[in-house]
């Protein structure tokens, strides 16, 4: 017989109290203030943007972070995604950087990031990149109904993608074979720089302004497309005790990304790091490791 609960942190504490604790409750610490350093960005240059993904989730559910989450992500139409880009790192406090494809060379994602550049974080992923804890920064754009043209689309971007993980991931992760030399091939070919320009490219093949329907481009088709309105303004709302900034219509959207997501998950994602300093800056740690 299944277990009744009184609200969703009670049923989150019994589910998943393992992962609920001072670390993680230090890590969203560290995460609020990325957050409402953007925030404030976007307020002083009249940017859009928008809690996103399971941040967004957190929002709705418990008012703050999902009790277990050890990353944060947000969200910007592509024309204040550009500008963001652009000049983050002027606007930005002095402790967040902006990290970005291309920027620095070996940022092996397809979309942004706000680090704090006083912690270390290294992603799980077998990718060379070490930085600091970061918030991560989607664009989204402009897509079109159903059809071919749609199809191609999510083909190219997820070939492109695919196709710069392996010139970015440590080619002996699964030891010497056929994997560890495609990966190298892939890499002597396809330089990384080259695939970011060519995922960049599918992803503003339709253009944001005009379109009815919006993409997340690194969420699957059913989950990441959605009518424009759904986006819309930003609307104030209540997180971890700030008024940040949410999508007009955060049911429409929670429930075509999570269904039920009023509904605590049994099984919940693994950490998204495999190493993290809250108190060295990653330059220190990466000085540390040439000695």
């Amino acid at each position: 017989m299944e277990t009744n609960y009184s609200n969703p942190e009670e049923q989150a504490k019994a589910l998943h109290g393992d992962r609920i604790n001072e670390e993680t409750r230090e890590i969203q610490q560290h995460l609020l203030g990325i957050l409402k350093a953007i925030d404030q960005v976007c307020r002083e240059h009249h940017l859009r943007y928008y809690l996103f993904a399971g941040t967004m989730l957190g929002a709705m559910r418990h008012k703050g972070f999902v009790p277990w989450d050890d990353d944060a992500d947000v969200a910007m139409p592509r024309p204040d995604y550009e500008v963001f880009l652009k000049h983050a790192n002027e606007w930005l406090p002095e402790r967040y950087e902006l990290v970005s494809p291309g920027h620095p060379d070996n940022y092996p994602y397809c979309f942004a990031r706000v680090q704090d550049g006083n912690t270390t974080y290294i992603p799980r992923r077998s990718f060379p990149f070490v930085g600091g804890l970061p918030v991560d920064v989607f664009p989204i754009d402009g897509m079109v109904g159903p059809g071919f043209r749609r199809w191609w689309h999510y083909f190219r971007y997820r070939l492109y993608w695919k196709l710069l993980y392996f010139s970015q991931t440590d080619p002996y992760k699964h030891g010497k074979g056929f994997r560890s030399v495609m990966t190298i091939a892939i890499r002597k070919i396809l330089p990384p720089l080259f695939l970011h320009r060519k995922v960049k490219e599918v992803c503003m093949e339709f253009k944001y302004e005009g379109s009815a329907l919006l993409a997340d481009n690194d969420n699957r088709p059913e989950r990441g497309i959605l009518p424009r309105e759904v986006y819309g303004e930003p609307i104030p709302i209540e997180f971890a005790g700030e008024t940040l900034m949410a999508v007009a219509d955060p049911d429409a959207y929670l429930r075509c990304c999570y269904g039920n997501y009023m509904e605590i998950p049994k099984v919940i994602p693994q950490t998204f790091f495999r190493y993290l300093s809250l108190e060295k800056p990653w330059r220190e740690y990466l000085k540390e490791q040439e000695e």
